[in-house]
């Protein structure tokens, strides 16, 4: 006898207070429907401490000229032996200042664990909860890649433009949510293929969320 699941299954309506290994009841609104994601897809995440972000300063990084030489403008390294894997989950861009150079900013990976590490200069990392500690990632710009890297894909376009013709008018982002997965030993970057400009500066931000392996 076939048994209707959804029809039988019996929710609680309102919030509940639930320790962790508790037993529950699916929440349900005052409709009987079921509430599945009531603060936001990640609020789960967050509220166990998994989520990161982290910027360049606010003085902006230049992007690059060649998106598949060893110098990338971020680099997102997770070193080996860290016991997690960082799922990316967005990326954003913002102008500073200077004369941009045409192009686009490229998604470049390291997929090689073997290799050396990437180095540059720390980026300022955040936990979503605030007040949670620095995680086991390490967010790089003006990074150096162990070897040239593979492209995975165009994100965002840069044009040829200066502070008084600028065409971002915003903060430009990319809902990556989970398509990236940078295990142990490899990194995800960025870096644009454009022309020089004249002293480009952007911001980049990152936010990952950090699963044990």
């Amino acid at each position: 006898m076939a048994i209707d699941v959804v029809a039988n299954m019996k929710g609680r309506v309102g919030k509940q207070n639930r320790g962790l290994g508790d037993d529950v009841q699916p929440w349900s609104g005052r409709q009987g429907d079921l509430v599945t994601l009531p603060f936001g897809k990640y609020y789960q995440a967050v509220m166990d401490g998994m989520v990161y972000w982290a910027t360049t300063p606010d003085g902006g990084v230049a992007p690059g000229t060649d998106s598949a030489s060893t110098t990338q403008a971020v680099s997102l390294y997770n070193a080996n032996g860290t016991g997690v894997n960082l799922v990316v989950i967005r990326t954003s861009i913002a102008y500073v200042s200077g004369t941009l150079g045409a192009g686009e900013l490229m998604y470049t990976v390291n997929t090689n664990p073997a290799a050396a590490a990437v180095t540059g200069t720390a980026m300022t990392r955040t936990n979503a909860k605030l007040g949670v500690g620095a995680g086991a990632a390490t967010p790089l710009y003006s990074a150096t890649v162990p070897a040239a890297p593979t492209l995975l894909g165009p994100a965002y376009t840069l044009d040829a433009s200066l502070a008084s013709t600028v065409s971002f008018l915003g903060v430009y982002k990319d809902d990556i949510d989970g398509q990236i997965i940078v295990q142990p030993g490899t990194s995800f970057n960025m870096a644009a293929d454009a022309a020089a400009g004249s002293t480009p500066l952007i911001m980049i931000g990152i936010v990952w969320i950090e699963v044990p392996v």
